[in-house]
C-alpha cells in the first residue's frame, strides 16, 4: 500500500504542498476552514509526517547513536536497555550499531551515524588506539558529544563511564592467594580493547607474588568461543595452574562448557573466578565467585551525561570521568589449598 504524502493532499484540494505543510504544522497563512479540511483529509488517508526529514530540516533529529562490540552479551544488552529507558521518555530514539570488535566496521558505523545526523553518540569503542581521528573529528569538528562507556580510546578527550578494572583484578587475585593459590592463570578480554589491556595489567601487577607462566595467560577474545578454546589450551599445558581468573562473563560461559566436556571438576580440579557476573554464574554447580559490575548504572550515568552535553552544547564544562566500584560476590568455585604451615 502506497504511503500517503503531502503531495496527495495538495492535489486533492488544488493547493500547493507548502500550503498543506503550513496547515498541518499550525503555521499562519491558511484559513481556519481550509486548515480543518486539510487536517480531516490527512486523518482520512492516514498521512503521518516523516519525523526524520522534519528533524533534518530543523537540525534536531532526536536520535542517539549507540555502538557496542556485539549483541549477544547480556552485559551490553543491560547497558543498552538502561540507555533506552533513560532516553525514550525524553523523546530520543536509538540507532544501535554492533562493531563485532572490528575497527573498520566501527569506522563505517560512525560515518553512518554522522550521515543520520545523530545528536550524540554513546560508544564502547573497539580498541584503545584505533579510530582516534574520527572520534576527535566528531567531537571537535562536527560538535557532536561522545560519551564512552566500559571502554576508552586513548587521546580522545571525552566523557566516560567505566568500572574499576584494576581494583576488580586485585580483588580476585588476592582472594585466590588468600585461599592458598600461587599458580594462577588468566583468560583476558580481547587484546587492544581497553578492558583487555586494563585487566591484563591488573593481573600482571602480581607477577612478583604469584607464579605466572606464559602458557597460562590466554587471549579469550572477549567471546564464549575464545574462553572455551583458551581453557582447553591452558588445561593441556605440561603443568596446570591451580586457579584461573576469567576476564568477562561470556568467556566464563565458554570455560564452563569446556570444563564439562573435559569432565574437569570445579573447584576440585581447578578453581575459577570471573570478572563480571551473569545468571549462569549462579545456576552452575558450583556457582562461580566473581566481581560484579553494574551495567544498568553504567547505562544510566552515560545517558545522563550525554543528555547534559546535548542540552548545553554552547556551555563547555570539564569532562565527566566516572569510575564505578565493582562488588565482590563469593560463591563456591574456589577450593582452599593447604600448605605445610597450615598443618604446623
Amino acid at each position: 500500500m502506497k504511503k500517503a504524502t503531502l503531495k496527495d493532499i495538495a492535489e486533492y484540494f488544488g493547493v500547493s504542498i507548502s500550503t498543506v505543510s503550513r496547515a498541518l504544522s499550525g503555521k499562519p497563512g491558511v484559513s481556519s476552514e481550509l486548515r480543518e479540511k486539510i487536517l480531516e483529509k490527512a486523518r482520512e488517508i492516514g498521512y503521518t509526517p516523516n519525523l526524520m526529514a522534519l528533524g533534518l530540516k530543523k537540525g534536531n533529529t532526536r536520535t542517539v547513536g549507540v555502538l557496542i562490540p556485539e549483541l549477544s552479551a547480556n552485559f551490553f544488552a543491560d547497558i543498552v536497555s538502561s540507555i533506552e529507558k533513560s532516553l525514550f521518555h525524553l523523546g530520543y530514539r536509538l540507532i544501535l550499531c554492533s562493531t563485532d570488535d572490528d575497527p573498520v566496521k566501527e569506522r563505517e558505523h560512525l560515518q553512518l551515524l554522522l550521515d543520520q545526523k545523530v545528536e550524540g553518540i554513546l560508544s564502547a569503542p573497539v580498541n584503545v588506539k584505533e579510530n582516534k581521528d574520527i572520534y576527535n573529528s566528531i567531537i571537535n569538528h562536527f560538535k557532536i558529544p561522545v560519551v564512552f562507556f566500559d571502554r576508552l580510546v586513548e587521546g580522545v578527550d571525552s566523557d566516560f563511564v567505566i568500572s574499576d578494572n584494576r581494583e576488580g583484578m586485585e580483588i580476585l587475585v588476592n582472594y585466590l592467594v588468600k585461599h592458598g593459590h600461587k599458580k594462577i592463570g588468566l583468560i583476558h578480554p580481547l587484546r587492544g580493547s581497553f578492558t583487555g589491556e586494563e585487566r591484563l595489567k591488573g593481573f600482571l601487577l602480581f607477577k612478583d607474588s604469584i607464579e605466572i607462566r606464559e602458557e597460562w595467560i590466554r587471549d579469550g577474545r572477549s567471546s564464549e568461543q575464545g574462553g572455551y578454546e583458551s581453557f582447553l589450551r591452558i588445561m593441556t599445558s605440561q603443568e596446570r595452574p591451580t586457579a584461573i581468573v576469567i576476564g568477562n562473563n561470556l568467556m566464563t560461559l565458554g570455560v564452563l562448557k569446556a570444563a564439562k566436556e573435559l569432565n574437569i571438576k570445579i573447584p576440585e580440579d581447578i578453581s575459577l573466578v570471573s570478572f563480571d557476573d551473569a545468571y549462569w554464574n549462579e545456576i552452575f554447580d558450583p556457582p562461580i565467585t566473581c566481581v560484579r559490575q553494574d551495567p544498568q548504572q553504567i547505562g544510566l550515568i552515560a545517558a545522563t551525561i550525554l543528555l547534559d552535553r546535548m542540552k548545553n552544547r554552547k556551555k563547555p564544562s570539564p569532562h565527566m570521568q566516572v569510575v564505578l566500584k565493582v562488588k565482590f560476590v563469593e560463591r563456591s568455585s574456589v577450593r582452599t589449598i593447604k600448605t605445610l604451615k597450615d598443618f604446623s
